[in-house]
């Protein structure tokens, strides 16, 4: 495939994905045709099939592609934390409320739609977000780890099990953050949040 081929090819993907996006924030899976997602970027049906097999493929592959485009941005953006420091500012800026536009509106009115699609897709998008939060329980854990043999915080704690219950707080508040759960900014929950595990990790009960 020629260098033009390819990129043209990448471009109409993102049409067909886009044009994807615009319909399922308005329908129910079932009621959303290929044909109706094709002929948006003035496609034929046929066309379609070059790029995703079905309905269910190019929703779980919308899904996927939010889903990095949001941890690239993120990642790009802040950087990876390095200390406990750099964690308790990381979280911070995770429980940032998004920017509410266009975009966002529709992204977040097709996830209200979950309990309609496929079992196929919602399987998919739960391995997606337990290999997400498997990576972060790992990045903290490394974090803990370190501080450990630098000496900052106790040597008798078990890493995995407190990485295991940092991640599941604030992750948890994330899910809350993003789909508008709660209207409270939530970013001064973390400076509170990382004090209490904080001073579990380096003090010893009496």
């Amino acid at each position: 495939m020629s260098r033009k081929t390819k990129e043209d090819s990448i471009k109409t993907r993102e049409l067909l994905l886009e044009a994807a996006l615009d319909v399922f924030s308005e329908k129910s899976f079932s009621d959303v045709t290929l044909n109706e997602i094709a002929e948006r970027v003035g496609m034929t049906k046929g066309a379609f099939y070059w790029h995703f097999k079905n309905k269910s493929d190019i929703l779980f592959n919308l899904i996927e592609e939010i889903h990095l485009s949001f941890e690239r941005e993120f990642e790009e953006k802040f950087g990876e934390p390095k200390t406990l420091a750099d964690l308790n500012d990381y979280y911070k800026k995770k429980l940032v409320p998004p920017d509410r536009n266009d975009r966002f509106m529709k992204i977040n009115a097709m996830m209200l739609r979950r309990f309609e699609w496929p079992d196929e897709v919602r399987s998919n998008l739960l391995l997606l977000l337990k290999d997400q939060i498997t990576r972060e329980k790992r990045m903290v854990n490394d974090i803990l780890r370190r501080s450990q043999e630098e000496g900052v915080i106790r040597k008798d704690i078990e890493t995995e099990d407190v990485s295991a219950a940092i991640t599941t707080v604030f992750y948890g508040l994330f899910i809350l953050v993003f789909s508008k759960t709660v209207a409270e900014d939530l970013t001064s929950c973390a400076d509170f949040i990382s004090d209490a595990f904080r001073k579990e990790l380096l003090y010893k009960a009496d």
